[in-house]
């Protein structure tokens, strides 16, 4: 399996469990009888700081991967992966990978420095997948 698609599954796992820390916050704040029922939110506190931060951070990465990932089946469909590609799509893991705890606990710098290095590996991935169908 190509490196790429290698890295696109590593971070569909972490999409698959980033809402993991928000549950948690949510099952200590509200018990796990809330966690059960309809959820009505009427009456109660808001989470905890980190908590909301986790919710955002998740939120955050359910909305770069849709262009991570169809960036890497482009590539994977026209034959495109190249050592750029592996380099920008470990990039994106890496960022990935530290941005949800940067942004969990709150560290601003961390969490936009990761944040903008995996923006900028997606978008060369979409940008190389994206010329090479057109040829240019």
């Amino acid at each position: 399996m190509a490196f790429e698609l290698q890295m696109l599954a590593l971070v569909t796992f972490l999409l698959m469990l980033g809402w993991v820390p928000g549950f948690v916050c949510k099952c200590q704040t509200y018990g796990l009888g809330w966690m059960l029922s309809n959820r009505s939110t009427a009456g109660l506190p808001p989470l905890p700081e980190w908590g909301e931060r986790a919710e955002r951070a998740y939120d955050n990465l359910r909305a770069n991967y849709p262009g991570f990932a169809v960036a890497v089946l482009l590539l994977a469909l026209t034959g495109g992966f190249s050592l750029r590609t592996s380099l920008a799509a470990a990039v994106f893991v890496a960022a990935r990978l530290v941005h949800m705890p940067a942004y969990t606990l709150g560290i601003v710098w961390l969490r936009v420095l990761s944040w903008t290095l995996g923006f900028a590996a997606s978008l060369n991935l979409l940008v190389t997948a994206v010329l090479g169908l057109v040829k240019i």
